[in-house]
C-alpha cells in the first residue's frame, strides 16, 4: 500500500498528496494516507500511512501505522507500527507489535504496553543479575 498512490482500499478515507502542505489537526475516522507535508497531529482511529515522500513534524496516531517517509515526533499505534526501510522516525513510539525494517532509521525510546505482565517482568528482575538488566539500544 505504501508503494502506490492508489486511495486507500476501502475507498474513503484521506490522502494528502505529494505537493499539499498542511499545518494543523488531520483528523479522519478512516485511513489517512500522506505523501506531502504536514506540521501538527495526525489521527485515525484506522490506518496512517506516511509514504516515501512524506514529512510530518508532530505526533501521529493510529491502529495501524506504516512509516516510510520521515517523521519527527512521537507516534502511537493501537495495533501495529511498521518501520519500512526507507522510513525515518525521531522521536518517542508506543505500540503493541513492531517490526523495522533493514535499512530503517529509528532514533527515540520504544514502548510496547502489553508486551509482557509485571508479574513476568518482576520474576526476570529477580533472576537476572542488576548489572544486566540496564541495556541501551539504538537502531539506525
Amino acid at each position: 500500500m505504501l508503494g502506490d498512490k492508489r486511495p486507500t482500499p476501502s475507498g474513503q478515507g484521506t490522502v494528502v498528496g505529494a505537493n499539499v502542505k498542511l499545518i494543523g489537526t488531520l483528523q479522519d475516522a478512516n485511513d489517512i494516507v500522506v505523501h506531502g507535508r504536514i506540521e501538527g497531529e495526525v489521527i485515525s482511529s484506522q490506518a496512517v500511512s506516511i509514504t516515501e515522500t512524506a514529512y510530518v513534524k508532530g505526533p501521529i496516531s493510529g491502529e495501524l501505522v506504516t512509516i516510510a517517509g520521515k517523521v519527527r515526533g512521537s507516534i502511537t499505534a493501537t495495533g501495529k507500527l511498521e518501520i519500512m526501510p526507507t522510513g525515518k522516525i525521531f522521536g518517542s513510539i508506543t505500540s503493541k507489535d513492531l517490526s523495522i525494517r533493514s535499512g530503517a532509521t529509528f532514533v527515540g525510546k520504544c514502548t510496547m504496553p502489553e508486551g509482557e505482565k509485571e508479574e513476568e517482568l518482576e520474576l526476570e528482575e529477580k533472576t537476572i543479575p542488576k548489572e544486566e538488566q540496564k541495556a541501551t539500544y539504538e537502531v539506525e
